[in-house]
């Protein structure tokens, strides 16, 4: 019955506009003092949700989980885990590559 509010992170700022790393949110609103949820659709090394999870972190925001659809297992969970950051999959490479 809470509607959950959603964000996207960038890699770069776009050049023209707002020029925002981080997009979506209702106009004047901030992640400050918020925690948010970085979520991936595959997750390899995990160094592009770290870099979301940098931005997010800039703006204020308190990063509590990393969650990803596919965890490709070559790194994330060494990368998240150095971090701090608690990690979670919905599925692992593994699950679908079984001979």
């Amino acid at each position: 019955g809470h509607p959950i509010a959603a964000f996207f992170v960038r890699k770069k700022p776009k050049e023209h506009g707002a020029k925002l790393a981080i997009e979506g949110l209702p106009k004047g609103e901030t992640l400050e003092g918020k925690r948010v949820v970085i979520v991936e659709d595959v997750t390899t090394t995990g160094g592009s949700a770290m870099k979301a999870v940098e931005s997010a972190r800039e703006t204020g925001a308190e990063v509590v989980l990393v969650l990803t659809m596919v965890d490709r297992e070559e790194g994330a969970t060494d990368t998240f885990g150095a971090a701090g950051l608690p990690f979670r999959s919905l599925y692992k490479a593994s699950e679908f590559l079984k001979a």
